[in-house]
């Protein structure tokens, strides 16, 4: 199954875009588990946040390049 976030990002998938996506849409627009997917898909690693709070937080450390 393609993950929904990355298929609404198409070629601009990064994590600007995943930052920008956390932002301004619901929370509950998409799963944590889509949300850790499409995160893990883009770093190109597994990557696990247990709350939305954690994955902002770790969203926009890894922006700013302190990840």
């Amino acid at each position: 199954m393609e993950n929904r976030i990355l298929a609404r990002l198409g070629g601009e998938a990064d994590l600007v875009w995943l930052l920008t996506l956390l932002s301004v849409l619901p929370v509950n627009t998409y799963t944590l588990e889509e949300w850790n997917e499409a995160l893990s898909c883009i770093l190109g690693r597994r990557v696990f946040c247990p709350s939305y709070r954690t994955l902002f937080d770790y969203l926009h450390r890894a922006v700013l390049g302190l990840q």
